[in-house]
């Protein structure tokens, strides 16, 4: 696992942040070796991170001080395009945005085996959300009632 990050890291990450302007100074991570059921659920087959063949990757930090979130849609798209297409032809397993509720901060990368040699590779190139639609109540307000006619009392 080591050995393919280490490529990945010289082959595809550091020129990606060169594309950004700077050199990757850091690989920020969330969790690497850590003996725990997936997902952190008590009593579920054994994480590959317990078996330090994974590694959670947050964000590539570069020499000029900015941290490049993997899965910021802020991020150029073709930047992070090559990022998944590098790490998806890499580790058998990539978990990103739009796989599970657990990766949509960070991107699972692993090297686990499977039959036939199966690969997992689900992470979403987000967009940018589009802007907000104005609601119907800013655009075409909804009329209030006609007030009540005042009454005279004695």
């Amino acid at each position: 696992m080591a050995e393919a990050i280490v490529g990945w890291v010289r082959e595809e990450a550091a020129p990606r942040a060169l594309d950004l302007g700077s050199a990757l100074k850091a690989i920020e991570n969330f969790d690497s070796f850590e003996c725990r059921g997936r997902n952190r659920i008590p009593g579920a087959k054994l994480s590959e991170h317990g078996k330090a063949n994974a590694l959670d990757i947050r964000s590539l930090k570069l020499a000029s001080g900015q941290v490049v979130h993997l899965t910021d849609p802020l991020v150029a798209k073709d930047v992070r395009d090559r990022l998944r297409t590098s790490v998806c032809s890499r580790f058998t397993t990539v978990l990103g945005p739009g796989s599970d509720g657990y990766h949509e901060d960070h991107v699972h990368v692993d090297l686990a085996e499977r039959r036939g040699g199966y690969c997992i590779c689900e992470w979403d190139v987000r967009e940018p959300a589009a802007p907000a639609l104005a609601s119907v109540a800013e655009t075409a307000p909804v009329p209030l009632p006609r007030p009540r006619p005042a009454i005279d009392r004695p």
